[in-house]
């Protein structure tokens, strides 16, 4: 994003002069820009010292740019640590003629763990994982988050608000259809509850303080509708499996034991999920491929993962 576009987005609608900007260590997909503000003498005590710029960012599953309208519905719903949207727009992309949208947000203090994950102190990591699994069991137990039917999440074209759509892509984001297929056994009672979720749970999309709490939430431009404990599988392999080989087994069995019980603080974890877990999770795997692939084919999505690749390598 050029800084000229930055500065002229954040004048224009939080009427204060940018001082200076830098691109986070780690982001999202969107083009992200922190943005240090001219407080002066005149600017009141609501006026932030920095706030965040995102450009783009459209959900894999729809298209659609959709975290600003997923954080405000989530902010009014419940008291998660997310950061808020002070404002939100489009510009006109001269390349294709399509309008890029664009949101500038609440800057959130805290430290990205992902980096450093593995060489976290024990209890600083445990009470990371702790959480955010009971963070995560807030979105899923909120009754007002939850659907009758699992979707992607666009940008309804008549007045802008969050609607359901079929995914645009492999439909990985409705388990229900596999385990339908499983033995009684396995499949347990089959209560599969339709529940917004984050979409990318893991610890690079977190802020924490110097003992392992969660300060915010970030990064929701994936969220979209789908089974409760699909998604608790899926950010349980983010915080626990994908670690394999650099924690050992009884810490990875301790952690995995934390985000479980965290969650179900806040929402119910239904009987025989362990024994599905390792299913959801393969088909995550599966999924994640496939979406990867799909993302490659266009112009757009290899941008993307070039911008993705550029980061970690950094």
């Amino acid at each position: 994003m050029e800084g000229e576009t930055v500065d002229r987005l954040v004048s224009d609608a939080l009427e204060a002069e940018v001082r200076s900007r830098y691109r986070p260590q780690a982001g999202s997909v969107a083009e992200t820009v922190v943005c240090r503000l001219e407080t002066g003498d005149g600017g009141g005590e609501d006026r932030p010292s920095r706030v965040v710029c995102k450009r783009g960012g459209a959900s894999v599953w729809t298209g659609d740019v959709t975290e600003p309208l997923v954080l405000e519905r989530v902010a009014e719903a419940t008291d998660l640590p997310i950061p808020r949207v002070l404002a939100t727009g489009s510009l006109a992309d001269d390349s294709n003629g399509h309008l890029e949208r664009w949101a500038i947000y609440e800057f959130r203090e805290g430290t990205n763990p992902g980096p450093s994950y593995v060489d976290l102190e024990p209890t600083v990591r445990r009470r990371l994982v702790a959480d955010a699994g009971e963070l995560l069991g807030r979105l899923h137990g909120t009754s007002a988050l939850a659907f009758d039917r699992v979707a992607g999440l666009a940008r309804d074209t008549d007045d802008g608000s969050l609607s359901l759509r079929e995914p645009d892509g492999w439909h990985a984001v409705d388990p229900g259809w596999l385990l339908a297929e499983l033995p009684v056994p396995l499949a347990g009672d089959k209560d599969f509850r339709p529940v917004l979720t984050h979409g990318d749970y893991q610890p690079s999309n977190l802020l924490v303080d110097d003992e392992g709490a969660v300060t915010a939430v970030l990064d929701w431009g994936n969220a979209h509708v789908t089974h409760a404990e699909y998604a608790l599988a899926r950010a349980e392999a983010r915080f626990v499996d994908v670690y394999a080989g650099r924690l050992p087994r009884a810490e990875r069995g301790r952690l995995r034991g934390l985000f479980r019980r965290a969650y179900a603080n806040g929402a119910p974890l239904e009987t025989g999920f362990d024994r599905r877990a390792p299913i959801y999770k393969l088909l995550w795997v599966a999924q994640s491929g496939a979406n990867y692939l799909r993302i490659a084919r266009e112009p757009r999505g290899r941008r993307q993962l070039r911008t993705q690749v550029r980061r970690l390598l950094e």
